[in-house]
């Protein structure tokens, strides 16, 4: 009985495409608590719930934003996940998670939020992957140049650059998605006392595993994530594992 069961299971796994064994290879910017390249015990929330998705433990590569979607839209690296600029990948149905984008000032200032004309005048820094964003490209296309003090950075170490320009008064708000600026700020607290909230976007974006077309099998890649994040959120997996990251997604 045992000798049988050894030979059907052994069947079965020759059946599974070649493909689908292999690990998946993402591309990613930095950004705990979603990705946390320097901490191996807790790599970050992202890392550990497509973990538990896929067959093989995938690899991440830390890259700016921008270059990360390029190299999987070359079909260089395998995938990324991102609320923008997935256009031209294969993009799964199920979310792995949101971003909610919050406005950020010096604690001694009092402007807040209320609509996008309360950003004219103000000099705003953001990151590069949120400039792609079709909120802000209708934004910047309605607004006149005069008005329009965009500060974009790229690169490395996108954050604590744009923290930097904030504290020393070279722009005037910042806007980051809020998990990631509230678990930096937690990490150190000597900054949290000079930075307040000032609002936040209405609403909040679908985060997507999006796929490099260039993929073998990539059909049934997508079709394994999308059952694997339904069961994982079904049975309170993704949430559990979110709250140990203090990443709230209700």
């Amino acid at each position: 009985m045992l000798r049988a069961a050894l030979v059907l299971l052994a069947l079965s796994c020759a059946s599974l495409p070649s493909a689908l064994a292999e690990p998946l290879r993402f591309a990613g910017e930095d950004g705990c608590p979603y990705l946390c390249p320097h901490t191996p015990q807790e790599p970050g929330y992202l890392a550990e719930a497509l973990g538990l998705v896929l067959r093989e433990p995938p690899r991440f590569d830390s890259l700016p934003w921008p270059r990360a979607v390029q190299m999987v839209r070359d079909g260089h690296r395998d995938g990324l996940v991102g609320a923008y600029g997935l256009a031209g990948l294969r993009v799964g149905s199920e979310p792995i998670g949101w971003v909610e984008l919050a406005f950020y000032t010096r604690r001694d200032s009092d402007w807040r939020y209320h609509g996008d004309a309360s950003l004219l005048g103000q000099r705003l820094g953001l990151a590069q992957g949120y400039a792609n964003s079709p909120r802000f490209i209708a934004w910047r296309n309605q607004a006149g140049d005069d008005d329009l003090h965009l500060q974009v950075l790229g690169g490395e170490r996108v954050l604590p650059r744009n923290l930097q320009k904030l504290l020393l008064g070279r722009i005037d708000v910042l806007l980051e998605d809020r998990h990631i600026i509230e678990h930096y700020l937690y990490l150190h607290p000597q900054l949290a006392g000079r930075i307040r909230r000032a609002g936040e976007l209405p609403g909040r974006q679908p985060l997507h595993v999006g796929l490099s077309p260039h993929l073998p099998a990539v059909d049934e890649r997508l079709a394994e994530l999308d059952e694997g994040l339904r069961q994982l959120r079904r049975d309170g997996t993704l949430k559990t594992l979110g709250e140990r990251y203090r990443l709230s997604f209700d």
